[in-house]
């Protein structure tokens, strides 16, 4: 990462920047955007990183926004990936393109990735639980909009993200409400059992997923693994 990015945050998260940099073979391409401007739960920007096997692109918002906790999740992808050898879940090389589902594969990895993440980035960085209240509020006060062909995965999935991260939250009680309304809440609590239990291996937590939500497509879907040396792979999802 550049000084002048680098330079900006503390310590800690500069020594955590190079000794991932380090270990992944990859600089850190920070990309100043006004896209990334007045986004974000409280309008103050977003941060947004694309990992590819050779190049890792931060894209930062263009006026100043740039605080070490959300740098440092996002770096924790990086970590992930690159690193620890987790897999991305994506759509499949031997499929068609498609965008909406390739994005909707996107948002759906990130939702795993954030269960394992964020209470990793609160442990350094407890100032950051304002911003994630914030993000599941508006993930609250949108669920009576989600579609009812999705709302059993949302709400299993928040479900999961609230038992493990943010158990004291006051969302707790809307989901909790919004899940019994729809009579949902048995089943967000025996997928949470299942999907925690086995944080340390995604491939697990995936297969779970599927096991739990058969009507997503897995055949069109696949693991995608990551590394400056050896390039990308894919495998079946199992």
């Amino acid at each position: 990462m550049r000084p002048e990015y680098l330079d900006r945050l503390s310590e800690s998260v500069q020594q955590f920047i190079r000794e991932v940099e380090s270990q992944a073979g990859i600089e850190i391409e920070v990309l100043p955007s006004v896209k990334q401007n007045d986004r974000g739960p409280t309008g103050q920007g977003l941060l947004e990183i694309v990992i590819n096997a050779q190049n890792i692109q931060l894209f930062a918002p263009a006026n100043g926004y740039f605080p070490d906790g959300a740098v440092r999740h996002e770096i924790l992808h990086v970590q992930r990936f690159h690193i620890e050898g987790v897999p991305k879940l994506v759509l499949a090389d031997e499929e068609e393109w498609d965008r909406s589902f390739s994005e909707a594969m996107g948002a759906l990895d990130n939702a795993i990735e954030h269960v394992a993440i964020v209470p990793v980035e609160l442990q350094s960085h407890p100032e950051r639980r304002e911003h994630w209240e914030a993000v599941m509020s508006n993930i609250c006060s949108q669920l009576p909009d989600v579609p009812e062909s999705e709302r059993r995965l949302a709400v299993c999935l928040h479900w999961a993200f609230f038992r493990h991260v943010l158990p004291d939250s006051p969302q707790v009680q809307i989901v909790r409400n919004f899940a019994e309304k729809h009579e949902l809440l048995e089943i967000a609590n025996q997928f949470a059992d299942q999907f925690l239990v086995n944080l340390v291996s995604k491939e697990e937590m995936v297969r779970i997923l599927f096991q739990t939500f058969p009507e997503i497509p897995k055949s069109r879907v696949a693991f995608e693994y990551i590394n400056s040396v050896t390039g990308t792979r894919q495998t079946p999802i199992p």
